[in-house]
């Protein structure tokens, strides 16, 4: 059989989809928590569940994107801001929807979970 059968498929080795899906939200959002691109990629890819992580991560990712577009005119915030934001958003892709438990202002909570809930409409 040809060694691009799935049956073949080393499983210790990495998707490349999945690798160039990890480089582009580490180019985003991964960054802010101080974490090689070599450093996130190892603690998704080390998961159990490396694509669930990807996917959860990617809809942080383009919430945090839509957030900056709809509220913030594309302006980045401070390393520090940046980091409450998107852990923010990580608690609301894990259920959160209490926006006075994400550490945020109200108002801020309010449109993460906006923007957020929005990627279920696209």
């Amino acid at each position: 059989m040809p060694a691009t059968d799935p049956e073949h498929i080393d499983p210790s080795e990495p998707d490349p989809e999945l690798l160039e899906q990890i480089r582009a939200i580490h180019e985003v959002v991964g960054h802010y928590f101080n974490m090689t691109l070599e450093e996130f990629e190892t603690s998704l890819i080390r998961n159990a569940e490396p694509e669930s992580q990807v996917a959860m991560w990617s809809g942080v990712t383009a919430a945090w994107i839509a957030y900056h577009e709809e509220y913030l005119n594309d302006q980045v915030l401070t390393q520090d801001e940046e980091k409450r934001l998107i852990s923010a958003l990580i608690a609301i892709s894990a259920g959160v929807e209490d926006v006075s438990k994400l550490g945020l202002p109200v108002d801020v909570g309010q449109r993460l979970l906006e923007c957020f809930d929005g990627l279920e409409d696209d």
